[in-house]
C-alpha cells in the first residue's frame, strides 16, 4: 500500500529547482535528463526573474498549470542573484539540483548567499558542484552528503541523462518518504515486522513436533522438463481442431532450427504420418490433415531434414521461442537485411503462435509503446545496452515509461497492422548514440537476432 501511494505522489508532479552557472544555457544541457525521468508526461522549463512579478504569484501561476493538466514536472531555473523574492520561490522546490560548469568552481557570491539562505530541509539538495569550502559551514553541512559520483558537473550530467533521471527518481522517492513517515500502528508494525518474521521462523526449531512421514505430493521436476525438452521426439494429442500441419512447422524448428516452405513441410508430414501408421490421407481437409480429437501423434527428429547453421541459429530459436507463453510458437521467417533473388528485406523475426499468448521481456528494462501503419501496436523495451521490440500486438500490459522486470508479461500477440496471422515481428538493436533508429529518447542500430544474442552473453 505505502508503495502505491508513493507512487501516486510522485505521478502528480514536482516543482525542480536548478541553480545553473549564468554562463550555460541550463535547458538545452538538461532537456534528455527531462525527457529521460517524465516520459509522455508534459513538463516546463522555465527561468525565474524577478522583473516576472513576486515569487508568490510565479509559483500560482505554475501552480494552477499543472493543477489543469498542462504539465507534471516543472524546472524553475534560477540564473539571477537569489534576492528576497527568489528564495521564497527556492524554499517552494520540492529539491534543488546545484550545478558547476565542468572544471569550474562555483561562483563564490552564489555559495554566500545560499549559506545565508541555511539552514536548507534534509534531502532538499543534489549537488552536481565541488563541495563548498568549509568556511561556509552551515551550507558546506547540508551538502556534504548530496554529492553524487560522477555527476559533479552540468556536461556530466548531461552525458549520462539516463542515469541522472534513475538517480533523481530514488532521491525523490527518499524525500517524499521523510516528508510523509508513517505515524501510529503503522509505524511500530514496520519497525516490528522484521523482529517477529525471525520469531515466527524460529519458533519451528524451539517446540518440538512429531514429523509427518507421509510421502510429499510435491518434486523437483525440473530435470524431467529439461529431458523432454532434449528429446528426440515429442507426442502431441489433438482435440480435432488443430492442423497436423502447425505443429509440424513447429518440430521442424525445434529439432532442425529451420524455417519451413511448402516442400519441407509436405516432406516432413509425409514421414511423420508414416512413422505413425497412418495414410497420406488421414484427416485430410482442404489439403490440411486433422487428425481426430484425441489423436497422438508422435513428432521426431526428421530423417531427411538437415540444418548446416543449426549450431549457430538453434540458440537464437530457442531464446526467442520461449519468451512467447506458447508451447508451440515457432519462426516463420528469419533476418534478411536485404532483399535477395530468394528473400524479401526483412531486418527482423517474426515467430507465429496463438492469438493472444503473452509476450515476455527477455531483459529488464523501459517500456515505450507506439502505433504503427504497418507495424501496429508495438512495445519496446530497452536498456543501457540493448533493445527489443515486438510488433503486431493486440494488448498492451505496459505504458511508456514504466520499469519492466525480466520476465514480466508486456503484451499479447495479435494481428494488428500489415498481417497474415498471428505472430510476432520481433526487432532486436544495440544503443547506439549514432544510431539511425529511435525508441522514445533512445537511439540505436538494429542488428541480426543471432548477433544479438551472442552480443548480450
Amino acid at each position: 500500500m505505502q508503495r502505491k501511494v508513493l507512487d501516486s505522489l510522485i505521478a502528480r508532479g514536482s516543482f525542480i529547482g536548478i541553480l545553473a552557472p549564468k554562463s550555460c544555457d541550463a535547458k538545452a544541457f538538461l532537456a534528455d535528463f527531462a525527457h529521460s525521468l517524465c516520459g509522455n508526461e508534459p513538463f516546463l522549463f522555465v527561468e525565474y526573474s524577478p522583473l516576472d512579478g513576486s515569487a508568490s504569484e510565479f509559483f500560482k501561476n505554475l501552480q494552477d498549470k499543472q493543477l489543469s493538466g498542462k504539465v507534471k514536472n516543472v524546472f524553475v531555473i534560477f540564473s539571477k542573484d537569489l534576492d528576497e523574492n527568489s528564495a521564497k520561490l527556492l524554499f517552494s522546490m520540492r529539491m534543488l539540483i546545484v550545478f558547476a560548469s565542468k572544471g569550474k568552481p562555483l561562483d563564490e557570491g552564489v555559495l554566500e548567499e545560499l549559506n545565508a539562505l541555511c539552514p536548507f530541509p534534509q534531502d532538499f539538495f543534489w549537488w552536481c558542484a565541488p563541495l563548498p569550502a568549509k568556511r561556509f559551514g552551515k551550507l558546506f553541512s547540508a551538502v556534504k552528503n548530496s554529492k553524487i559520483q560522477p555527476l559533479d558537473s552540468i556536461e556530466n550530467f548531461a552525458e549520462h541523462a539516463e542515469l541522472a533521471a534513475r538517480t533523481f527518481r530514488s532521491l525523490l522517492q527518499i524525500r517524499i518518504l521523510r516528508e510523509n513517515a508513517l505515524d501510529g500502528w503503522p509505524r511500530f508494525f514496520r519497525r516490528a515486522f522484521l523482529p517477529l518474521c525471525v520469531i515466527v521462523a524460529l519458533v519451528p526449531f524451539l517446540i518440538p513436533r512429531e514429523l509427518d512421514l507421509q510421502p510429499s505430493m510435491f518434486r523437483n521436476i525440473k530435470s524431467e522438463m529439461q529431458l523432454y525438452a532434449e528429446a528426440p521426439y515429442f507426442d502431441y494429442a489433438f482435440n480435432g481442431h488443430e492442423p497436423l500441419e502447425r505443429i509440424a512447422r513447429y518440430a521442424v524448428g525445434r529439432f532442425t532450427a529451420l524455417v519451413t516452405n511448402e516442400k519441407i513441410l509436405k516432406s516432413y508430414v509425409e514421414e511423420t504420418l508414416r512413422k505413425n501408421g497412418f495414410s497420406e490421407d488421414f484427416g485430410k481437409k482442404e489439403n490440411l490433415h486433422f487428425p481426430p480429437e484425441g489423436t497422438s501423434i508422435r513428432f521426431a527428429i526428421p530423417d531427411s531434414l538437415k540444418n548446416p547453421d543449426y549450431e549457430l541459429i538453434a540458440p537464437a530459436w530457442q531464446y526467442f521461442t520461449r519468451i512467447i507463453a506458447d508451447s508451440i510458437a515457432y519462426v516463420t521467417e528469419l533476418y534478411y537485411p536485404k532483399a535477395t533473388a530468394t528473400n524479401r528485406l526483412h531486418p527482423a523475426w517474426d515467430v507465429a503462435s496463438r492469438e493472444g499468448a503473452r509476450i515476455l521481456a527477455p531483459f529488464s528494462g523501459k517500456a515505450w509503446t507506439f502505433q504503427d501503419e504497418r507495424g501496429g501496436t508495438v512495445i519496446g523495451i530497452a536498456n543501457e545496452q540493448r533493445v527489443i521490440l515486438f510488433m503486431h500486438c493486440n494488448q498492451l500490459l505496459y505504458l511508456s515509461g514504466q520499469n519492466v522486470m525480466q520476465g514480466d508479461p508486456v503484451a499479447t500477440v495479435g494481428t494488428t497492422g500489415h498481417t497474415t496471422g498471428p505472430h510476432v515481428h520481433l526487432v532486436t538493436g544495440i544503443v547506439d548514440k549514432k544510431g539511425k533508429k529511435r525508441l522514445g529518447n533512445i537511439r540505436y542500430t538494429i542488428v541480426n537476432p543471432v548477433t544479438w544474442i551472442l552480443s548480450g552473453k
